[in-house]
């Protein structure tokens, strides 16, 4: 269904093939293995699809290249039950852009405009991002957003909710956050519990509560406990504040996974 592939996607030289049994990319022009970080090795649209209605191959593959293009790879998109997976439904309904069905039919692609403060991550929880060096075998089995639109608000609170520590940079021994709460020195003999926490602008609030409820859990605090700093935080940084329910959600999507 590679008819459903929004249309700047099929202008770029960016595409490889693959057989069904490997995920290793393949040239579109001679029979040799690409590479996602060599774009001498990559082929036009019209050669990668041309090769599976050859037969030669079995599917095609988007080479994201820093343009712009970003992807998210979720592992399992449904439940038991044959109803979206509640990390599916997620990350869709907070994207709303470009959404197909993989190739095992279990999972789903989503590709949006925006940037990352990485090349690409995999959090080992089944949601993988990425904007360089990495391939998607595309389906063309389009799912409630057919067009790819620009959604930064909706990249960060990927990055945010599903990956909470930032990827160390060259030279950098420690792990940088997206949002920290500043600790007062203790002055007069006073030790100061509750940390001052920095206004957050409108644009940042979802994102910033996100990687405070992030850094919080990791480090074992209660449920309970996130959501009542989560509150306070939300109150005295943000301008103007989020709504309660808007908190609850950060709280329960950052709580449900494991430590």
């Amino acid at each position: 269904m590679y008819e459903n592939l929004p249309l700047e996607l099929k202008t770029e030289k960016c595409w490889v093939n693959v057989w069904n049994w490997s995920k290793i990319p393949m040239q579109t022009t001679i029979r040799k293995g690409a590479s996602s970080v060599q774009p001498e090795t990559w082929g036009t649209f019209e050669e990668a699809v041309k090769n599976v209605e050859d037969k030669t191959y079995h599917g095609i593959g988007y080479v994201f290249h820093d343009n712009g293009i970003v992807g998210i790879d979720i592992d399992v998109g449904f439940d038991e039950d044959g109803f979206l997976s509640p990390v599916a439904a997620d990350i869709i309904s907070r994207c709303r852009s470009y959404t197909e069905k993989s190739r095992s039919g279990r999972g789903f692609h989503i590709l949006l405009r925006g940037d990352l403060p990485f090349k690409g991550k995999n959090n080992r929880e089944g949601v993988e991002i990425y904007k360089a060096s990495r391939y998607f075998i595309m389906t063309g089995k389009k799912l409630l957003f057919s067009e790819i639109v620009e959604n930064q608000e909706a990249i960060d609170y990927v990055v945010a909710t599903y990956f909470p520590e930032l990827p160390r940079e060259e030279g950098d021994s420690t792990t940088q956050r997206i949002y920290s709460p500043i600790y007062p020195k203790p002055e007069g003999g006073k030790i100061f519990v509750q940390p001052t926490y920095p206004p957050i602008q409108k644009g940042g609030r979802n994102l910033s509560l996100t990687s405070l409820a992030g850094q919080m859990h990791s480090q074992g605090y209660t449920k309970a406990a996130i959501y009542k700093e989560l509150l306070y935080a939300n109150s005295v940084a943000c301008q103007p504040p989020l709504d309660r329910s808007e908190v609850e959600l950060i709280v329960n999507s950052v709580t449900k996974y494991r430590r």
